[in-house]
């Protein structure tokens, strides 16, 4: 956004008028994403420059809030206000759809629920929030509710009973993909802070699950989680590129959520933009290999693996799985069948979509005998 203003701009504000710049900016945002009239959003930022005393300034911020977004943009990257090299990404990637893709990233996400199932439905809790004034959507999953007006999750009525969890729809196939059975040994390798293996707990609970993360202080969200939605947890710190934290018994199924770009949830992380660059794409690639390459020994003939991003780059997902297969003889993927997203060649990919989930890919593994 702020690319956006400096096209407007003719020539920038002296430093002493950062705060005109900052309320311009302000200005700018309630146009493009309140529902603010946009009458109405000029004339509040015009009548606050009055009150930071900068009367000169009047006459320029009716004009850069009047002007056409169209006419001032100059350049892709404040166009969909992102880096160039994810826009050009993008475009290679998604020639048809990039510029949708593009535009949803700078839109608000949803706000998706995942219902605790051993406490409520997802029906009988629309009902509820519905009798106290919050209107749902049923998502496409047993257990997901969207809410039509995002809030605080703590005044949601049930959060404290442990009614629902906090997650996309994306996120949640995650755990549906795997499908967890009774008995059998799960490992969540990439668990932290917990949102997916209490979810695996939710799905199955007689699963024996074991959750590790590499970072020893995001332990203490999925302990708190767990307290409150009713369910035993327990995240151990191991690096699941290193086999010293293994026991040696084989898992039945593995959930590898791996460390990415998070490109297909820019609209939670909007950072991302800033921090991420091209580099950290290869660098990551290479941890995701990594992390395939040394679980595999750990699961059992005829168990699954699934492999699940935040991104929508193929570097991070298809070329990812492509390479692991063709070291690892053992390995064959199943086809994903869903009426959500769109198939690869070795997996399937949400994008993100206006008032829909985030970009997520999977991409599930058998292991011959």
């Amino acid at each position: 956004m702020s690319e956006q203003l400096d096209a407007r701009l003719k020539t920038p504000l002296r430093k002493k008028d950062l705060d005109l710049y900052c309320l311009i900016l302000v200005g700018s945002y309630q146009l493009q994403n309140s529902a603010i009239a946009d009458h109405a959003a000029v004339n509040l930022t015009v009548e606050a420059a009055r009150h930071l005393g900068k009367h000169w300034a009047c006459g320029l911020v009716n004009a850069i809030l009047r002007t056409p977004r169209e006419s001032a943009d100059h350049s892709d990257e404040a166009c969909f206000e992102a880096p160039s090299w994810l826009i050009r990404s993008i475009q290679h990637h998604y020639p048809d759809s990039a510029d949708k893709i593009l535009r949803v990233n700078n839109t608000r996400a949803p706000m998706t629920l995942r219902v605790n199932r051993n406490r409520q439905t997802a029906e009988s809790l629309a009902q509820i929030l519905l009798n106290e004034g919050i209107p749902t959507i049923l998502g496409t999953l047993t257990n997901a509710l969207s809410l039509v007006t995002p809030q605080p999750v703590n005044t949601i009525p049930g959060y404290g009973e442990g009614w629902f969890t906090v997650q996309d729809e994306a996120s949640q196939r995650a755990a549906h993909l795997l499908e967890p059975q009774p008995t059998t040994r799960v490992l969540d390798a990439c668990a932290a802070p917990g949102i997916k293996a209490l979810q695996l707990l939710e799905i199955c609970d007689d699963i024996k699950l074991t959750a590790i993360d590499i970072d020893p202080t995001r332990g203490s969200y999925g302990t708190n989680e767990a307290r409150r939605l009713g369910l035993p947890f327990e995240l151990r710190v191991g690096d699941a590129t290193r086999r010293d934290w293994w026991d040696g018994e084989l898992f039945d199924s593995i959930l590898i959520d791996a460390p990415c770009t998070g490109t297909g949830t820019l609209r939670r992380k909007p950072d991302i933009k800033v921090h991420r660059t091209l580099k950290d794409v290869v660098v990551l690639q290479r941890k995701q290999q990594d992390l395939l390459t040394n679980l595999w020994h750990m699961l059992a003939s005829g168990g699954t693996l699934l492999y699940s991003t935040c991104s929508i780059l193929p570097d991070e997902n298809d070329s990812v799985i492509h390479n692991f297969l063709d070291q690892t003889t053992d390995a064959a993927t199943v086809p994903i069948d869903a009426d959500w997203g769109h198939a690869t060649l070795f997996g399937r990919q949400c994008l993100p979509t206006e008032r829909g989930p985030d970009g997520f890919f999977y991409s599930r593994i058998t292991k011959l005998p």
